[in-house]
């Protein structure tokens, strides 16, 4: 009955297609995450941790913090809202002339910037290097002129990024990650013997490149009607810019909190900040999942605001939260269970001995706690901006940012570097649950509590498939010192969430029923050949 009701809905169409896209860019992060564990394989064992690939990582922080600030994923943000309201009403012409205008006086001002952090590269590096040695400084502001570049661009990636999410098109996009990987890789292989780590800078160049041009290949299928101009008194400019500042300044924030937690890690004892930052990549394989799910729906949603169509938005962001609740419900719960077995699989050989697993699978532990919460909240802030309330995300983070940092003062003390992944755990939960709140006066057809009820339900299929499990784990003896152990872990694990998928299916949950009709879908769009 339940499965009926909820396709019966406006919005479960759109859904749909949203699951298909999330599929794509899931997959995509993927990609980019096996790639760039290659990337790393492959630059470690030719440099090692050496004076040349300092010279490398320095000079890469200049491009990259300057292209986060003015020419990031807060461009794409910024300006979807902008492209869906054009595209919504049919008016393709004018998408074209406005995607012209917003790209045309991006480039204007990364080529600018671009130039003078090239003239300027050997200052910048001076005073980011300062501690560095004459010869390293000279080395990172060569590397800085080669990869300069980049910013520029990252500008065009970004907006042509912008320009086919906003009709829909996911594949070239899934692909960024990879593709810059790919660009490393092959420079390091094919150039480092010759030249040294300047292989790295060329590949990173290379890498954008390939980016960029996957892009540009991709929006061809649409026929862009691309003009090189500038108005500067065009509305959309203004409203771009609006939407831009506070977004940056969320942007912003992340990047000081992120500081701030590896600064206080950095008075604990030896291993902490090093714990804390390989849980935080663990834990990230799976929030990936929200971040997909965002930037599937984003598009969906500014379309849907601009026809005024707040009860399929509504709809479209309840079947998103949805999914993402059903699939995370039973990984948060193993993950806090089989953190150890987890982290030893993953990272425990060589110097990473067992007591570098224990700190780490406790960090792993707590990070777990919030996963749903910070998954959710790629979606919801989202699904402000698409509302172009860019304001809410922010005053929502900020103050979270405040109350994560005291946080962290208090739970450190009993839980020391674990205590500040709970701070972020109970933090990201806060806002959440401050940002459904404030979402769900803004839109009617939005319903805390059939979600909250959602989530118990989920929570009572996973609780007990994840504690059965752990249950027969402890019964082996097998504890988590040797890989044999852990492998045997991870299985049972693996074994706790098939018996959720299957009780969700035999209670005839409807996300169960759509999550294998898109695995289904997708094995029939990509057969395998024998």
């Amino acid at each position: 009955m339940e499965t009926r009701e909820l396709a019966a809905k406006p919005g479960m169409h759109s859904l749909k297609r949203i699951a298909s896209f999330t599929t794509i860019i899931a997959a995509g992060f993927v990609l980019g995450r096996v790639s760039g564990l290659a990337r790393e394989m492959i630059v470690s064992a030719r440099f090692g941790l050496s004076a040349d690939l300092d010279a490398y990582f320095l000079a890469y922080v200049v491009p990259t913090v300057i292209n986060n600030i003015v020419a990031g994923g807060s461009i794409t943000v910024a300006v979807m809202p902008v492209f869906a309201r054009y595209l919504a009403h049919g008016d393709r012409a004018e998408f074209w002339r406005v995607a012209s205008i917003i790209t045309n006086f991006l480039l204007v001002v990364t080529g600018a910037l671009t130039l003078l952090c090239i003239l300027f590269a050997s200052p910048i590096i001076a005073i980011l290097g300062s501690g560095l040695a004459a010869p390293t400084q000279t080395l990172a502001s060569a590397l800085l002129v080669i990869m300069m570049p980049t910013l520029f661009l990252n500008a065009a990636l970004n907006m042509l990024l912008a320009m086919l999410n906003a009709l829909d098109r996911f594949v070239g996009p899934a692909l960024i990650y990879l593709a810059l990987n790919v660009g490393i890789i092959v420079a390091v292989i094919a150039l480092a013997p010759v030249i040294g780590v300047y292989s790295v800078a060329w590949g990173f160049l290379f890498g954008v490149a390939l980016q960029t041009a996957i892009q540009f290949v991709a929006l061809r299928r649409e026929h862009p009607q691309f003009a090189w101009q500038i108005d500067l008194r065009h509305p959309a400019l203004r409203q771009v810019a609006l939407a831009f500042v506070p977004v940056t300044a969320l942007s912003i924030l992340a990047q000081i909190n992120f500081a701030v937690d590896k600064a206080m890690a950095g008075t604990l004892a030896t291993g902490s900040i090093s714990a804390l930052s390989y849980a935080d990549t663990i834990t990230g394989t799976f929030y990936m999942l929200g971040v997909s799910v965002g930037i599937a729906v984003f598009p969906a949603l500014s379309r849907m605001v601009a026809m005024d169509d707040l009860a399929n938005a509504a709809h479209a962001i309840t079947a998103s939260l949805r999914m993402l609740l059903f699939v995370l419900a039973p990984l948060t719960c193993l993950l806090i269970l089989f953190a150890a077995p987890t982290i030893g699989l993953v990272l425990g050989r060589g110097k990473f001995d067992t007591n570098a697993v224990n700190l780490t699978a406790q960090a792993l532990a707590m990070y777990a706690i919030g996963l749903m919460a910070i998954a959710v909240m790629f979606v919801l802030q989202r699904a402000f901006y698409a509302l172009r309330d860019n304001a809410t995300p922010f005053v929502v983070g900020a103050v979270g940012a405040a109350v994560h940092v005291a946080l962290n003062w208090v739970l450190m003390r009993d839980f020391a570097h674990a205590g500040i992944a709970l701070s972020t755990s109970l933090t990201a939960i806060a806002s959440a649950l401050v940002m459904l709140v404030l979402l769900a006066r803004r839109l009617d057809d939005f319903s805390l509590t059939r979600l909250g009820l959602f989530l118990l339900r989920c929570g009572a299929l996973a609780v007990p498939s994840a504690a059965f499990v752990a249950w027969l784990f402890a019964l082996t003896g097998l504890g988590d010192e040797t890989f044999g152990a852990r492998a045997v872990g991870i299985a049972f694990a693996g074994l706790g969430g098939l018996i959720y998928l299957g009780l969700a299916f035999l209670l005839r949950v409807p996300e169960s029923a759509l999550l294998f009709k898109t695995a289904r879908d997708l094995l029939t769009r990509f057969p395998v050949r024998r």
